[in-house]
């Protein structure tokens, strides 16, 4: 049996390792992550994200004590007890060939051990939630292939409760969008190997006026642990600007969730560097300086994207893609391993012609090109991928904008590092990140609005030497072997991404 192991699979897609692309989308590829975890004693779910032609029959050889895959679905579950890294060996196969990889399970006290990757309600639908629509972007992230390349979370935002709490206390699920309650999503959600997050806020009222989690910590948990959610998206609208607040106000709430018994990724959601008044407060309460140590798995660092390149008029609360660029660029050092900085959701493929929050006034949606580039700089950030647009309707580029494997691969990849801007050339940017194969990926953006650029990456600016091989991760192709530096021919608000590696 051959073993793909992550430099391989990387090596492979580098090398574009068959003349047939035709046969070569039918056999079975295995994508990232190529490590996952949990908590000990909580439940476990992971599909493996394959690509190929169905019906694909998988295998698993080493699955610790507590865990079993059906073969037919491709799904891992059960339950861990013990503490430790096991590695895994999983196998794809169909009728075009067999493809394998290892997978490390790592059970301990840290989840989120890449960026999270899935779709939120927010920034399409906002209020205009329900039962049947998150049940049918479920069988849309099937059917498009996004499960297959790494899409795991679907996540409900604001306003799925009522604004009031029952007699007891207790946070009430609007039934008039979800009739069935929200356990009965996440059950149907879960038997696609997908996962399920949920809403709420460290205040009284959440930003659209409904019933928050402040004071009801340790019983929301509770109710959303029950309901089977994965992840909880937590927000600071309506609560006292003090970061010291904000502080104690989330490692509240992780400390809940970490009591419930399952594992619970958590989005610290409280907008960084900004804030809008009379929530914000000057300089913002930077939570990428504390967000980690109160239990966060990812916080916000920026206001609320907009679907826009650049906002030519003011906004209020939010800020446009090459403005969550140059706040989040520089924090690369605060980003790693279950810690992540989150220049928020992706607008890629929103419809401009919905009256939704992120198309707000002087908002006037992005090109095809500029969505690819929003896309290259997420993944070299290694930012959260949260799609936002009807993934039910979407169009092929569109589509073919978020399942680019590739390039999902280095977002995923598990040494777990940042690109930095290693250049600032005025129009002309470079954005360098380090690979767990010593591989680099390297980002070239040309920001002027009109002129085309050449746009270069010397050797030594990476540390490197000697001849190298260069592929360009969105043609998917390797472009040659270059000894001292690649230039890039760049279009206007194009950000072409290569991989840097030696055979």
């Amino acid at each position: 049996m051959r073993i793909i192991t992550v430099v391989t699979i990387l090596s492979l897609l580098s090398a574009g390792c068959s003349t047939e692309k035709g046969k070569r989308d039918l056999v079975p590829l295995i994508n990232p992550p190529f490590i996952t975890s949990n908590y000990p004693g909580t439940p476990f779910l992971f599909y493996i994200p394959t690509e190929g032609a169905r019906p694909v029959k998988w295998s698993a050889i080493g699955l610790p004590s507590g865990l079993s895959l059906d073969v037919s679905t491709g799904i891992i579950q059960g339950s861990v007890v013990e503490k430790g890294d096991y590695p895994v060996t999983l196998t794809a196969e169909n009728d075009y060939g067999k493809t394998s990889s290892n997978l490390i399970i790592k059970i301990g006290d840290l989840l989120a051990l890449t960026p999270p990757m899935g779709w939120n309600s927010w920034n399409t639908f906002d209020v205009n939630i329900s039962d049947s629509l998150i049940r049918q972007i479920a069988d849309s992230m099937e059917s498009s292939g996004m499960k297959d390349v790494g899409y795991q979370y679907i996540n409900i935002d604001d306003l799925w409760q009522l604004p009031y709490r029952d007699q007891n206390g207790k946070i009430q699920i609007n039934t008039a969008k979800f009739p069935h309650g929200i356990k009965a999503v996440a059950d149907y959600v879960h038997s696609k190997g997908l996962k399920l997050g949920i809403y709420s806020d460290a205040a009284n009222l959440t930003c659209g006026g409904v019933a928050g989690s402040y004071g009801y910590e340790e019983q929301d948990a509770m109710d959303f642990a029950s309901w089977g959610i994965d992840l909880l998206k937590y927000d600071y609208c309506n609560a006292p600007p003090s970061r010291d607040t904000a502080i104690i106000r989330y490692k509240r709430m992780a400390e809940a969730l970490r009591k419930t018994g399952r594992s619970i990724v958590f989005s610290i959601c409280e907008w960084g560097e900004g804030g809008i008044p009379p929530h914000g407060q000057a300089g913002g309460r930077k939570p990428y300086e504390w967000a980690s140590s109160v239990g966060g798995n990812y916080w916000r660092t920026t206001l609320d994207i907009r679907n826009s390149w650049l906002l030519d008029v003011y906004n209020a609360g939010s800020n446009s893609i090459m403005q969550i660029l140059d706040m989040n660029a520089p924090l690369a050092d605060y980003a790693g391993p279950g810690h992540w900085n989150d220049p928020d959701m992706l607008v890629v493929g929103i419809d401009t012609s919905k009256t939704t929050v992120v198309n707000r006034a002087g908002v006037k949606g992005c090109t095809m090109e500029e969505y690819r580039s929003h896309m290259s700089l997420w993944c070299l950030m290694a930012a959260p991928l949260l799609a936002g647009n009807d993934i039910r309707n979407m169009n092929l580029d569109v589509r073919e904008i978020l399942i680019n494997s590739e390039l999902i691969a280095i977002n995923q990849d598990p040494l777990g590092k940042q690109a930095k801007r290693i250049r600032d050339d005025g129009d002309a940017e470079v954005f360098a990140k380090p690979l767990s194969d010593g591989s680099w990926a390297v980002g070239l953006l040309n920001r002027n609005d009109s002129e085309n650029k050449n746009i270069g990456i010397e050797w030594q600016e990476l540390g490197i030497s000697g001849e190298m091989h260069v592929r360009d991760l969105w043609k998917h192709e390797t472009l040659g072997r270059f000894s001292d530096n690649f230039v890039g021919h760049v279009e206007p608000h194009q950000c072409v991404v290569v991989r840097i590696f030696k055979k």
